[in-house]
């Protein structure tokens, strides 16, 4: 017959000894009954014994069922066929005794995190006890045997198991040692509380504190997957663990790929922070990184301390190691630090501070190496070498090498706003030389450095912006400097529908460029005021819209170059009067397709627009003399022609920017047809097609007469635009197909430009792209003074064709397979192309591909010849819950294969 023994908390301590003698007893009680193991007979005689007016009420009770019924797997209620947890061995370590198969699990268990097969699964409590604190519960203690000792103490031998509150405690034999509330556990013990398994030889747990000591030890953290085993193992009443010579990993149990091995090791689960003395990390049990100290998450929570370091290997560079040290200064506000040392170049820092408040949130970071030693480029020390000139600018060895960025975003309830992107760097070849080991930097061939300042209120919205940009890019020109660009601009919505808009713009321009001498650039500056004020009348129906507007758009300029000669015009103005309608017509019809039903619509839309010509002859050819040359230049600050598209068809400007007000008098027919399924809403097709009808010559262009090509010149006296197609459809649940296509009328509708993409994305993150693009240049070459020396160099075909094939596909649970194929149709040559495979699983990541593609560092202009083509073996080795060791792979993927990043996000 088994017994179960209710022994109370002791909560107060004038009632102590007179509950000890109640206790014991309670337990002499017990001790005097015949017993026999748990489950021997169908009848169960069992016990029952509670505090009752400061003493103890025992009663006996029959049941069918063992006084002790195991949890079974959660998975039970659901699938009768589910294994119960605890019907494993009992001398299992923690992470094997709670871990289940996939294949086990039930249909809410299947969240499992990626490259997992299995998860870990704790047994469920239905007892009274189950979800109350243990210093609020009953210490209630069950065995096959019991026996009360002369010393108050009462022996349990045979599957003792121990509950106080949600503490549970099993061993094969346990002492009970009323008078210091301890109790003495041997063989194959086990210590659950919600979230965490600790399983050992012995150990000594005081039950009313819940400090316990574990010998030989095993432990889980079942949230996290941590795991692990420790000579000596603490657990402490604030839930603290502290080890001695002790294992951590996150790998599934079976796996230890990697683990640490620490003389002191420290978990704790308040601040979600681990601390390790003296650490080893071990790669299949081989040492390959040994630390004095180190601090690691084991959950969401910051706190100070090292981070994994990142550590990678390069020909130009060398052997190239970073280990941040972060700093959690307070909730809303924190540090990175990173000391770097790359063998090839030297010692630098890298630093970054973040900052949130309710109204901003702020992001710096700096950069440093001093006294570059040069690096070991090759392909750069041949042209040093040789005494090129441009490579000779390139060439760094002694030179500090820099990096600032600043990123702010702030809103007031006031309605003021502030924002800065500021990025600049000390040479043009710093990213592709350095890049950055712990920072998120823009790193595009142009680096903003921009700042605003605002104001919103309910009409207007005011701002006041600096804007320049840094060029990192090798013969590219630099955008002019806005110091300052001053907004204002109104919007009123009236009654009965009116709506009028009032914007105003004031810019300062500046240029500055390297590679021109700044007595003899082309660049003229100067100030440009810029006024757009428009009244409209909007209305829309379900069955379409109209809406009119009449406008006025307003430029002038104060131009500044002392090389002006008499005649030049240095503040030319242009007034412009514009008128628009634009409307529209939405049809529907019901039909089906391949059995679903459907709504198409048929959405036919005109968009006329009037822009009177007024002469602009005094932004161009402004004719400037020196000493030494004539120069020529146009006012163009900030302008571009804009690319033909259906979308573009119904804008009120040709132009981006605001150098110019075009004229014009066309008409802009379009029609839209959709395909929305019935039952879901989801648009299945849409395709589109327009065209624009000129009623005058377009007489405003960009250039000027010097510059103005023969395709500006056909295409402004074109009486018809080229016609624009637009498509996009969503094929099943996975596949997205778009396409944009724009074909000349007056060269029997031949394609001039085009694209075409099929894009396949499913719920696991499959990716498949194919895609193609062409674009009809004027002539099938053209040449370049590469050298300024007279002799021009025949480039290749400026017609652009060029297909690209990208994929990331699973060919197992963890492997996949990655690559890419970018191909120049045109002149038959790769572009870009990569292969690779990936493994993936709950303990560890890794990533080889192969790549091959062409990189022009010192020119950004050469003939087919010239161009340099290199070729990489990439690897990275993630280590789940530590880091990765060279993390350039996952940029090269997420820049070349579409979607990629979004299954990065999704995996982590």
């Amino acid at each position: 017959m088994s017994m179960r023994t209710p022994l109370p908390t002791q909560h107060a301590k004038n009632t102590l000894t007179t509950r000890r003698t109640q206790l014991a007893y309670a337990i002499g009680i017990i001790a005097s009954l015949p017993l026999a193991p748990i489950g021997a007979a169908e009848m169960q005689s069992q016990w029952n014994c509670s505090p009752s007016n400061g003493g103890w009420s025992c009663s006996e009770s029959l049941t069918q069922e063992p006084a002790y019924q195991r949890p079974y797997h959660s998975a039970k209620k659901a699938l009768d066929k589910k294994p119960k947890i605890f019907s494993k061995p009992r001398d299992l370590p923690a992470a094997e005794v709670d871990w289940v198969e996939a294949e086990l699990l039930n249909e809410e268990q299947q969240d499992l995190a990626s490259g997992c097969c299995g998860k870990y699964v704790e047994p469920t409590r239905d007892d009274s006890d189950a979800n109350k604190k243990p210093e609020e519960a009953a210490l209630n203690a069950s065995a096959a045997s019991s026996e009360m000792q002369q010393d108050s103490t009462a022996q349990l031998e045979g599957e003792v198991r121990l509950t106080q509150g949600y503490r549970l405690l099993e061993a094969d034999s346990a002492r009970l040692n009323q008078a210091d509330s301890v109790a003495n556990l041997n063989g194959n013990i086990r210590l659950r509380e919600p979230g965490l398994l600790l399983t050992g030889a012995s150990a000594e747990v005081h039950t009313d504190t819940g400090n316990a000591t574990i010998t030989d030890a095993t432990y889980l953290l079942h949230d996290s997957g941590i795991r692990g085993e420790a000579k000596v193992l603490r657990h402490n009443s604030d839930k603290t663990i502290v080890m001695q010579d002790a294992s951590y990993t996150q790998c599934e149990p079976g796996n230890n790929l990697w683990s640490f091995e620490s003389s002191t090791l420290t978990l704790d689960p308040n601040t979600q922070q681990g601390y390790g003395k003296h650490v080893r990390l071990n790669i299949k049990g081989v040492p390959v990184f040994y630390t004095p100290y180190i601090q690691f998450p084991i959950g969401d929570e910051r706190k100070s301390g090292l981070l994994f370091p990142s550590i990678s290997s390069s020909g130009s560079n060398g052997f190239d190691i970073a280990t941040p040290y972060y700093f959690n200064l307070a909730p809303n506000y924190d540090m990175t630090l990173t000391p770097r040392f790359i063998s090839e170049r030297g010692s630098m820092l890298e630093l970054e501070t973040r900052h949130m408040s309710a109204n901003t949130e702020s992001d710096i970071s700096l950069a440093y190496l001093g006294d570059d030693k040069g690096g070991d480029d090759s392909d750069l020390q041949e042209f040093v070498d040789s005494n090129d000139s441009n490579a000779l600018e390139r060439y760094y060895k002694g030179e500090d090498r820099w990096l600032i960025d600043v990123n702010h975003d702030g809103s007031y309830d006031s309605g003021l706003y502030t924002s800065i992107d500021y990025t600049r760097v000390s040479d043009i070849d710093y990213f592709r030389d350095l890049d950055t080991a712990s920072l998120e930097v823009n790193s595009a061939t142009h680096l903003k450095e921009k700042g605003v300042f605002g104001y919103r209120s309910e009409h207007w919205n005011s701002s006041i912006e600096l804007e320049q940009y840094q060029t990192i890019a090798s013969n590219t020109l630099t955008p002019y400097q806005q110091l300052p660009q001053i907004n204002v601009d109104g919007q009123y919505r009236l009654a009965d529908n009116w709506v009028v808009e009032l914007d105003n713009e004031i810019t300062r321009f500046d240029h500055r460029d390297e590679f021109y001498d700044n007595s003899t650039d082309p660049y003229i500056t100067g100030d440009r005021v810029f006024l757009d004020y428009s009244l409209g009348w909007e209305k829309e129906w379900t069955w379409g819209f109209i809406k009119p507007a009449v406008a006025v758009k307003h430029l002038s300029y104060q131009l500044e170059d002392d090389r002006f000669n008499n005649n030049t015009n240095d503040s030319p103005s242009i007034t412009v009067p514009q008128a628009s309608l634009d409307m529209g017509l939405y049809f529907e019809r019901d039909g089906s397709l391949f059995g679903n039903g459907y709504v198409q619509t048929f959405e036919p839309r005109l968009f006329y627009f009037y822009s009177e010509y007024q002469s602009h002859d005094d932004l161009f050819d402004l004719t400037s003399v020196s000493t030494n040359n004539e120069a020529r230049a146009n006012v163009d600050f900030d302008t571009s022609e804009m690319t033909f598209s259906y979308s573009q068809m119904f804008r009120d400007s040709r132009f981006s920017g605001n150098d110019r007000i075009g004229d014009d008098n066309r008409l802009s027919a379009g029609l839209t047809t959709r395909f929305i399924e019935t039952a879901t809403g989801i648009e299945r097709f849409s395709a589109s097609i327009g065209q624009i009808y000129y009623y005058d010559d377009r007489r405003v262009i960009l250039g000027g007469n010097a510059t103005t090509t023969a395709e500006q010149m056909l295409e402004n006296l074109s009486d018809t635009s080229d016609i624009a197609m637009a498509l996009s459809g969503r094929i099943g649940d996975f596949w997205q197909l778009s396409s944009d296509l724009i074909l000349d009328e007056d060269d029997n509708n031949k394609i001039s430009r085009g694209n075409m993409s099929l894009r396949y994305r499913d719920d696991d993150y499959r990716l498949f792209n194919i895609s193609y693009r062409y674009v009809r240049q004027a002539g099938a070459a053209d040449t370049f003074d590469i050298d300024n020396d007279g002799d021009t160099t025949e480039l290749f075909d400026n017609n652009i064709e060029q297909a690209d094939f990208s994929f990331a596909w699973p060919i197992s649970d963890s492997w996949s397979l990655v690559g890419r194929y970018n191909q120049d149709i045109t002149n038959s040559r790769e572009l870009d192309t990569l292969i690779g495979v990936e493994y993936n699983d709950c303990c560890y990541k890794v990533r080889v591909i192969a790549r091959t593609w062409l990189d022009n560092a010192l020119y950004t202009v050469v003939d087919d010849s010239e161009l340099e083509e290199d070729t990489g073996i990439f690897f990275e080795f993630q280590l789940k819950g530590l880091g990765s060791l060279g993390s350039k792979v996952s940029g090269i993927l997420s820049d070349s294969i579409y979607g990629y990043d979004l299954k990065q996000q999704n995996e982590n």
